[in-house]
């Protein structure tokens, strides 16, 4: 059983008095402030809370954070104690929880009692709260923020893989290698997946030292495994894109919904943060403009006559799209039904330190991004100028384009027959 009671530190106070926490616990009791103050006259002893004082923001405001802690308390001890089977430790306990109520003050000695997950959950919530910024401007999208706390589950698997718990001074090369080393061997990870978690694993040790929580010279000392490799992913071609469009006899109205966000998606060249959510009120004269979500830069697109179908159908207000990952189940189970997607598909990348080649079937592959790779593919393919398609998909440089263009060896040798046949045809006959 656990008791979470607040108490004033001083009820004669004549202005504020500082609010006391006490948690008791299988005969301990930690005792701490949690930084909240309040004026005597509105705090309530028989309740152990603010009195409700009309028009007080501030009163209001402190009683909830006061009802949220007592929560996060409740479900730490639960966590520790897995639910009552085991002992928790009174030290462990008691720095949870300071970790939970001051988590930018790591100072002094809690520096060397801070776990890497304990950190770990601070950059997490701070990317979630935005008081870690993305280049110092913008909130994070949640689909940054996710790869973090699957890093974070892959961290606290690799401990219990190697037996042993870090601290947030442990961070060095050993550790980074010996986590790579988990990633690509234990989990089997391709190149690219372990890219990512390398990454977001950089990313919190620069957070670190930020927080000033390690020396800033650690940056220098590792070296940080992210190298990619390019690999092969599907595009739908225009008649691919077409066959998805005369799909019929859906099971349900969301299957019907995800192609139309889908089609939209593969003749606008937008991510799927955009596209799942477009407001049509910016088109004018059938020209789009709307900013990106994830690089925050204004694109024009013109509106394709199949997107213009799809929008008076809905009447201007598309329907509401699902999560990244219900839109994906949907737009494989309707790839799966055109029967020039079910065809071999074979896909070389690096898993476990080894080139490998993984077969499945090409609708298999179908995703939200396929959408983007399809636009900028097909209109490379139409030989539109590389600079009027990275205009309106807002790659800012070729070298990452480039990286979307999946087209064919037979498609780019066409391409060039056309080239030839062009030549030739504007060369002067020979008296």
């Amino acid at each position: 059983m656990i008791s979470v009671k607040y108490s004033l530190r001083d009820k004669n106070a004549k202005r504020k008095s500082t609010i006391r926490t006490s948690v008791s616990f299988s005969g301990n009791r930690i005792v701490f402030c949690p930084g909240y103050s309040i004026i005597p006259e509105h705090w309530d002893t028989k309740t152990g809370l603010p009195k409700s004082v009309k028009g007080s923001v501030e009163v209001k405001t402190t009683t909830t954070n006061l009802k949220e802690l007592d929560l996060k308390i409740r479900h730490l001890f639960d966590d520790l104690s897995s639910y009552g089977k085991q002992n928790v430790s009174p030290d462990v306990f008691k720095q949870k929880i300071l970790n939970i109520v001051r988590p930018e003050k790591f100072t002094g000695e809690n520096i060397h009692q801070t776990t890497l997950i304990d950190f770990m959950d601070v950059f997490i919530k701070d990317s979630e709260t935005g008081i870690r910024l993305k280049d110092n401007q913008y909130q994070l999208e949640e689909n940054t923020i996710k790869p973090y706390r699957t890093t974070k589950d892959h961290l606290i698997n690799f401990q219990k893989h190697i037996k042993r718990a870090f601290l947030i001074t442990d961070i060095n090369q050993d550790l980074h290698d010996e986590f790579s080393k988990y990633l690509i061997e234990e989990l089997d990870l391709s190149m690219n997946a372990h890219s990512k978690y390398i990454m977001c694993f950089s990313q919190l040790v620069k957070y670190a030292v930020k927080k000033k929580l390690i020396p800033s010279n650690i940056l220098n000392e590792i070296q940080f495994n992210t190298k990619r490799e390019e690999t092969d992913n599907i595009y739908l071609n225009e008649q691919e894109i077409q066959l998805m469009m005369n799909l019929t006899n859906f099971k349900t109205e969301l299957e019907e919904q995800v192609r139309d966000i889908f089609v939209m998606g593969c003749y606008t060249g937008l991510r799927f943060s955009n596209y799942s959510k477009l407001n049509l009120d910016y088109i004018q004269d059938d020209i789009l403009t709307t900013i990106q979500q994830k690089t925050k830069q204004k694109v024009t697109i013109p509106i394709h006559p199949n997107v213009r179908k799809i929008i008076d159908k809905y009447q201007g207000v598309l329907p509401p799209c699902p999560t990244n990952q219900e839109f994906n189940r949907t737009l494989k189970d309707l790839g799966e039904r055109i029967p020039e997607l079910n065809i071999p598909f074979t896909k070389q990348i690096t898993r476990g330190r080894k080139k490998v080649e993984e077969e499945t079937m090409k609708w298999e592959k179908l995703m939200t991004h396929t959408a983007r790779r399809s636009f900028c593919t097909n209109m490379y393919l139409m030989e539109v100028p590389v600079p009027t398609i990275m205009s309106i998909s807002g790659h800012k440089t070729e070298k990452s384009f480039r990286t979307y263009i999946k087209a064919t060896g037979e498609e780019h040798a066409q391409i060039m027959r056309k080239y030839w046949e062009n030549n030739i045809k504007n060369e002067p006959e020979k008296k």
